[in-house]
């Protein structure tokens, strides 16, 4: 867990593979901390700022597992987010901000063409 050497990452995936109830060895991705230590001995951790500040490895146990944690980095929430963990966000807000502008300009244009063949009228009381 301490190298970074692709010899030995290979060799720990492998073991993950093979004795690992779950693992997550996805090394350029960035994941929130509580998602990450569900169900495990470190979602109890009560301070969990403290704890990423004192610890990039940590390793502990219960009565069935063994729990391994490296970081390699981490951020605060009140810092400004990573591109990588944020980049799916960014895209659906614009994903969405498209449909809003075609149902707005879809709307628009049925109301000119039944305006232009007077399809209705406008009543006032």
């Amino acid at each position: 867990m301490y190298s970074n050497k692709e010899k030995d990452v290979a060799e720990l995936r492998s073991y993950c593979l093979s004795f690992s109830a779950a693992y997550h060895l996805a090394d350029s991705s960035w994941i929130e901390f509580d998602k990450l230590v569900v169900n495990s001995p470190l979602a109890e951790i009560p301070n969990k700022v403290q704890f990423l500040r004192s610890y990039n490895f940590y390793e502990t146990s219960d009565t069935e597992f063994l729990y391994f944690l490296k970081i390699d980095a981490y951020k605060m929430s009140d810092n400004v987010s990573p591109l990588e963990f944020v980049k799916q966000d960014i895209k659906n807000i614009i994903l969405n901000k498209r449909k809003v502008e075609l149902a707005r300009k879809l709307e628009d244009e049925v109301y000119e063409n039944a305006a232009n063949r007077n399809d209705f009228e406008i009543f006032n009381r």
